[in-house]
């Protein structure tokens, strides 16, 4: 009886001091209050804009235009991307692409595609301003450079059939009812012990549109360069040289 009278006590007092020590905290904190206030603005042509924000945005908006209209180069008739698979725009895209990589990284590429999809917009016929290369490209998709070897350039050809979405540069394609016929790259059949070099965007590299079969693929170059950029650079170099900007559906994609 002593045992249990003991044990009784002792549970009374941890229960006590539980108690003492849950007032004393509840009690020494500090208390929180809400408080706020709130008013619903109607926003309406009616509103007057604010002539400080007005003028601080319209000198921005007046540098912007100038820079967006200087004109970089110039074409006798628009390029377009109409159609699924090749088109004259993803041509000239991929081709500008495995060119600027060449010159400027050093790198010998092998192919070079582009998704049609990314291509936001036409270039006009005439001038072309840097507007123009925004609006095409708005996305800041960088250039990477892959390795391939024959199975993956075979998988890559097959994936271009199937879904007709890539403007290719470097690699041409016979096909019929979905069946491969033929693949060259650059004008040569397979070689089956050979790597390739693969100029891409790095959307498409980390699986974008479907493309998961090139995101194992050993990466040699990830690069800062925007797609946008390399485009300014080469159309810039080829007006430089007396160039009009020039593309046109050439039979890379044979796909009928």
């Amino acid at each position: 009886m002593h045992s249990n009278r003991t044990m009784a006590g002792n549970k009374f007092y941890q229960i006590l001091f539980l108690v003492a020590g849950l007032f004393l905290l509840t009690n020494c904190k500090q208390q929180l209050y809400k408080s706020g206030s709130a008013e619903f603005l109607t926003v309406s042509e009616e509103i007057a804009p604010d002539p400080f924000l007005d003028d601080f945005i319209q000198s921005y908006k007046t540098a912007l235009e100038v820079e967006m209209n200087k004109i970089i180069g110039e074409t006798d008739e628009a390029i377009i991307k109409s159609g699924p698979g090749e088109t004259a725009l993803g041509n000239l895209v991929a081709d500008f692409q495995k060119e600027f990589a060449e010159q400027k990284l050093g790198q010998v590429i092998d192919i070079s595609i582009i998704n049609n999809g990314g291509l936001r917009n036409n270039l006009p016929k005439g001038p072309i301003t840097l507007g123009n290369i925004y609006e095409l490209s708005p996305f800041d998709n960088y250039l990477h450079i892959l390795e391939l070897n024959a199975e993956d350039v075979r998988a890559l050809a097959s994936f271009a059939v199937n879904r007709r979405i890539l403007g290719i540069a470097g690699m041409s394609i016979l096909a019929k009812d979905g069946e491969i016929i033929d693949i060259k790259v650059g004008n040569k059949a397979l070689v089956e012990e050979k790597n390739y070099t693969l100029a891409v965007n790095d959307y498409l590299a980390n699986g974008g549109d479907g493309m998961e079969l090139l995101t194992q693929l050993p990466r040699l170059e990830e690069t800062n360069i925007l797609l946008r950029e390399l485009l300014i650079d080469r159309i810039k170099h080829k007006t430089d040289l007396g160039q009009k900007i020039t593309a046109k559906v050439e039979g890379r994609q044979k796909l009928d």
